[in-house]
């Protein structure tokens, strides 16, 4: 059972990496004019575009992170119970076999 508690700490480890680098991956977003929007005529015009992209491309790379987060989150709870439910019946079969009740 240590192997399986192992295991589910250290997916609950790499899902609270995986939230951080969510929150992160924006944050650090550049501003608009590192892509020159504030450039007149069509230089202008392609920085908005390309700063436009690039939010929206961090914004899906932190929803993805998200989401992965939670799978792994998820994952982990469920291998903790299967740890526990064998914990229980080891405890069961041990009680049967010395005849306790």
């Amino acid at each position: 059972m240590e192997a399986l508690r192992a295991l589910s700490a250290r997916l609950d480890e790499a899902s609270a990496t995986l939230t951080t680098l969510s929150h992160r991956v924006t944050a650090s977003d550049p501003a608009q004019v590192a892509f020159g929007t504030d450039a007149p005529g069509r230089p202008g015009e392609i920085g908005r575009a390309l700063h436009r992209q690039w939010v929206a491309a961090t914004d899906d790379r932190a929803r993805e992170a998200r989401a992965a987060a939670h799978r792994l989150a998820s994952a982990a709870a469920a291998i903790r119970e299967a740890a526990d439910r064998y914990s229980d019946v080891d405890r069961a079969a041990r009680r049967r076999i010395s005849g306790e009740r």
